[in-house]
C-alpha cells in the first residue's frame, strides 16, 4: 500500500493536505478560499484526494478532512 505522500501527485494535493492537517475539518469553501483556488480546480483536487482515500467527508454537513485510515 502507498504511504499517503506517495499518493499525492501535485503541489496543490499537498498544500490542501496540510491545510486540512493544520485546520482540521474544513468546507471546501473555507480550502478554496484560504488556497487562492477557484471552487472548480478545488473540487478537482479534493476529488482526486477522495478517490485516493487520503481524505473523507462528512454527510451533513459536508467537510472534508484527512482520513486517519490513509497512513
Amino acid at each position: 500500500m502507498k504511504s499517503r505522500e506517495e499518493n499525492m501527485n501535485t503541489t496543490t494535493e499537498k498544500r490542501i493536505i496540510q491545510f486540512l492537517d493544520e485546520n482540521g475539518p474544513s468546507f471546501l469553501g473555507e480550502v478554496v478560499k484560504e488556497l487562492k483556488l477557484s471552487y472548480t480546480k478545488g473540487l478537482e483536487h479534493i476529488s482526486k484526494l477522495l478517490e485516493k482515500g487520503i481524505i473523507k467527508h462528512s454527510d451533513p454537513p459536508l467537510q472534508y478532512e484527512i482520513d486517519p485510515d490513509s497512513k
